[in-house]
């Protein structure tokens, strides 16, 4: 494993130190590797977001704003 070192702010510092006092890590190292795997993790849903977004931008979507919006969407799919 590679070792590297980094400069922080004392307060974000302080706080990683803090989730391994609670017990949610076993030491800082683990903190850095989570926030690091979390970081360059893809969301799955990411690309389902941006379509839907483009969708709505072009007009290309309907809004279900109602449960009689959904219900007649679904009543629509049968």
């Amino acid at each position: 494993m590679a070792t590297i070192n980094i400069s922080l702010p004392a307060q974000l510092k302080a706080q990683a130190e803090e989730l391994v006092d609670l017990g949610f890590y076993s030491s800082f190292s683990d903190v850095i590797r989570d926030a690091l795997r979390r970081l360059v993790q893809k969301d799955p849903y990411e690309d389902l977001i941006k379509e839907a977004k483009r969708d709505y931008a072009i007009g290309k979507s309907t809004v279900l704003e109602t449960d009689e919006d959904v219900d007649k969407f679904f009543d629509s799919l049968k």
